[in-house]
């Protein structure tokens, strides 16, 4: 049971982890936030504390009963339709209470992570290229709390990741538009490998409000320590999409 939930509050970390925005369609538009959007993720992989690890499959409706709090921001700029700059911030809160034959399990999760990219666009027509380089920024932070006894478990781990990738955007019509993203990164500077994949299509009812819908998924390969002081977190977090940005 207690192997069970620590890799339920572990896995979860990447729940709104590197929102990566994608695409800058349209000529005239210098900035992009993103203030509102769901992930309905579903994770499998490996992950465990302690030298203790579990394979996990894990749906979004067991995530969403454990959420506490949640903040994201996002920033997508561009300078004279060349240079441009990915900023996105995350913030997840994850708590819960669970009671066995022997005692009662009190879980605390919080991660935090930020992605932070610069970008050059190579194609500016009604397709758009760009490519992408930087680094993403993850922080957990897990506390299990056995009441009564006096005993628990406080892990902490940070590490950033170099990332490099490309996103491209077609231009359907006034109103459509397809923007895909992917990037790769780790390479043995703190993940061993990891990569993320996202496929939007945008609608825009208005000239500043688009609705996206599509799927996106990120694959992290983590792993530091030995023996007991082994950490491991090796999972694959995947589901549709669906938000609003603002563009001016």
């Amino acid at each position: 049971m207690r192997e069970k939930l620590l890799v339920l509050i572990i896995c979860s970390a990447v729940v709104f982890s590197s929102t990566t925005a994608i695409g800058q369609e349209d000529k005239k538009r210098d900035f992009e936030l993103a203030p509102l959007y769901l992930w309905a993720i579903n994770i499998d992989g490996e992950s465990g504390v302690r030298g203790q690890t579990a394979e996990t499959d894990i749906k979004f409706g067991d995530i969403y009963d454990s959420l506490q709090g949640v903040f994201t921001v996002r920033l997508n700029a561009l300078y004279r339709q060349k240079l441009g700059l990915v900023f996105d911030y995350n913030y997840l809160d994850l708590g819960n209470e669970t009671q066995t034959n022997v005692v009662s399990i009190e879980t605390s999760f919080k991660a935090q992570i930020l992605n932070l990219a610069g970008t050059y666009r190579f194609l500016d027509e009604r397709h758009t290229l760009d490519g992408v380089a930087g680094i993403r920024y993850t922080d957990l932070d897990l506390e299990v709390d056995f009441i009564g006894t006096g005993s628990g478990l406080d892990e902490n781990k940070n590490w950033v990741d170099p990332i490099v990738g490309a996103r491209y955007a077609y231009r359907m019509t006034d109103k459509w538009a397809l923007r895909l993203y992917g990037d790769i990164g780790g390479f043995g500077v703190s993940s061993n490998f990891t990569w993320q994949g996202l496929g939007l299509i945008d609608f825009h009812p208005w000239k500043h409000v688009a609705i996206v819908a599509g799927y996106r998924a990120i694959d992290t390969d983590y792993e530091t320590g030995s023996g007991r002081d082994k950490f491991t977190y090796d999972v694959i977090v995947h589901g549709p999409v669906l938000g609003v940005d603002i563009r001016f």
